[in-house]
């Protein structure tokens, strides 16, 4: 508001009278003097965007019966997020289906360049899983995970989207997850977990845990 009044009649002594104490009013009048009025509210205008991108927000996000009130349902949280992404995609899973929901939106964010990284397991159903994928998302980097015992599965199911927003769910990318099933996650709309789940996904590659498959 403060920079809105600022921009439409560049009136101090208005846009200070939105202020709620005098050291307020003290800084914004002093700030005037020093930038001038229009360089001082696309300052405010920044300072709020970043206030913006960098506040928490966490939702529920279920599968299966719906009850009034309820916030998200899987299939349109995950469709919805992936279809927000300007820069990059990583997400994991366990099983999957070829024409779930999360499936076609990853195939959209490829056709519109978005950089797209499955981290996917290869023992379910002998690795056809994998390779379904892998043939219905050309363009997308697959990444295995190798466990050091004997045997071990890539059991996550997160989605992360350009460093600022996560769903870490149960649920699998599958028609199954997304619809049948009883599955429950959380949505997190906050750049330094989303970022922080980014860098575990890198280190376990970097650590040879995580495999690119061809």
């Amino acid at each position: 508001m403060v920079a809105s009044s600022l921009e439409i009649d560049g009136n101090v002594a208005r846009a200070a009278a939105l202020l709620t104490t005098d050291g307020a009013r003290d800084a914004l009048r002093a700030s005037c003097d020093a930038f001038g009025e229009a360089p001082l509210a696309a300052i405010l205008r920044g300072f709020s965007a970043v206030a913006r991108t960098n506040s928490m927000s966490v939702r529920p996000v279920w599968s299966g019966p719906s009850f009034p009130g309820d916030e998200d349902h899987t299939t349109a949280a995950v469709s919805n997020l992936i279809d927000s992404a300007k820069e990059d995609v990583l997400a994991s899973t366990y099983s999957a289906s070829a024409d779930s929901a999360f499936v076609l939106a990853l195939w959209r964010a490829i056709a519109r360049g978005v950089r797209t990284t499955l981290v996917v397991d290869t023992h379910i159903k002998n690795g056809e899983t994998a390779k379904m994928l892998q043939e219905n998302l050309n363009g997308a980097r697959f990444l295995a995970y190798r466990p050091e015992g004997p045997f071990g599965l890539q059991h996550s199911k997160v989605v992360v989207i350009d460093s600022r927003v996560a769903l870490i769910t149960s649920a699998n990318l599958s028609v199954a997850g997304a619809e049948n099933n009883l599955e429950a996650g959380l949505l997190v709309r906050d750049t330094d977990l989303a970022s922080r789940l980014r860098r575990r996904f890198q280190s376990l590659e970097s650590a040879g845990h995580l495999v690119a498959l061809q």
